[in-house]
């Protein structure tokens, strides 16, 4: 008798129990405890895998939670810098107006001053040529006044040449 394939799959599975029995001998204990390290590995493995997924949810949570401050922060940061860029931008303003304001107020008074300065310069000018007048004035009238109270040369020399006549005849 041959056996074929279909005659191996429709004999009744005798000779597998019989294996199953020589197997469970031979190698039961090793596979139950085989069994028992798989299992032990599968809760160790959920535990870790449990304790793994919460510990990253907590950081992720204090991860997002730093992102957030961060944000919160920059957002501050942002509000404060443009309110200083605003209150900078109001004072540039503020300043730039009044050194208008002052280039204008010395533009003005420079050219009041210069001519105050030319009035002034004018005044003096014209005080000091009527001064010039006046001292000039009286020199000619000092010299007028010397050449009338001088006596000249000829009538002088008349008047010596008489008197030491005068002398010269008290003394013959």
């Amino acid at each position: 008798m041959s056996t074929t394939e279909a005659d191996i799959e429709l004999t009744p599975p005798v000779q597998d129990k019989n294996l199953d029995m020589v197997r469970n001998i031979l190698f039961g204990e090793q596979i139950r405890e085989n069994e028992k390290r798989l299992a032990t590995l599968e809760r160790f493995v959920k535990v870790w895998t449990n304790s793994v997924r919460d510990e990253m949810r907590k950081n992720m949570d204090n991860l997002n939670h730093e992102i957030l401050m961060l944000q919160d922060l920059l957002d501050q940061e942002a509000k404060a810098r443009m309110d200083d860029t605003a209150i900078a931008r109001k004072h540039f303003d503020q300043t730039s107006k009044s050194i208008e304001g002052l280039q204008r107020q010395l533009q003005t008074d420079g050219a009041s001053l210069q001519q105050h300065l030319e009035q002034e310069v004018k005044r003096l000018t014209e005080m000091l040529e009527e001064q010039r007048n006046d001292i000039l004035g009286q020199l000619r009238q000092a010299g007028e006044q010397l050449r009338q109270d001088k006596v000249d040369r000829t009538m002088l020399a008349t008047l010596l040449d008489n008197i030491s006549h005068q002398l010269a005849g008290n003394a013959v």
